[in-house]
């Protein structure tokens, strides 16, 4: 499990959604940690960069998952949920969605002619995931999952860090905290490789933000992608 907080290393297993999850597993079965503790301020990495430098130093063999800390992981099958998954697509998450148009920044999310974001209901939705209170479950399901998608989105996304070698599919650094998912996917597919959603139970203590920053990297992204081609 590759992740980034803010929170100190000492810490993190009683601050965190994700600390507090694994905590709980028995230690056969926990799955290692790659983590980047107090991850904030000016000397704050981008989750892209600190992603990248996971690719780099994990063994071909490794399976990486990308997480965010305030995801809680409720089972801890989780290794063989995701070696399952891994067998149908090459690239998992939890929720995401199909017949999206090139160059949406989101996986539900694009930007609407204000220049502010705005739900595209004719993407085909997957996957379910509970929101805030792992203690509290009532998830919130978006459709049938598994599902080959478009674009997943990225608080939780595993991959096998062979076939990111082999394919040389690395993050776009430009995109530190938004859209970077969204950009890996668009990368991923280019090069040829299956996305889908995978059942996976899971909380998210955020609903996500689209605030300004999120904007920026959107506009950033569909640039990029206007200049670069659909597949």
């Amino acid at each position: 499990i590759v992740c980034a907080t803010k929170e100190s290393k000492k810490y993190f297993e009683r601050s965190t959604l994700l600390g507090r999850s694994l905590r709980a597993w028995p230690a056969e079965i926990k799955p290692g940690l790659i983590l980047l503790a107090d991850n904030y301020g000016e000397k704050a990495i981008g989750l892209s960069k600190f992603y990248n430098h996971a690719i780099d130093r994990s063994e071909e063999k490794s399976i990486l998952v990308f997480c965010h800390d305030d995801v809680y992981i409720h089972g801890w099958s989780l290794v063989h949920e995701i070696n399952m998954g891994l067998e149908k697509f090459d690239i998992l998450g939890l929720v995401g969605g199909a017949n999206i148009p090139w160059g949406q920044p989101g996986w539900w999310f694009t930007l609407g002619e204000d220049d502010k974001p705005a739900l595209n209901n004719n993407v085909r939705k997957s996957g379910s995931v509970n929101h805030f209170d792992p203690n509290n479950i009532k998830p919130d399901y978006y459709g049938h999952s598994p599902t080959e998608c478009d674009l997943i989105d990225g608080f939780f996304m595993a991959a096998k860090a062979y076939t990111l070698k082999t394919k040389g599919i690395r993050f776009d650094e430009r995109f530190k905290f938004h859209c970077y998912d969204t950009d890996f996917c668009y990368t991923s597919r280019k090069k040829g490789l299956v996305i889908g959603t995978w059942p996976i139970s899971c909380t998210h203590g955020s609903p996500g933000k689209f605030d300004n920053t999120w904007v920026n990297a959107a506009r950033i992204l569909m640039n990029k992608l206007n200049q670069t081609g659909s597949y």
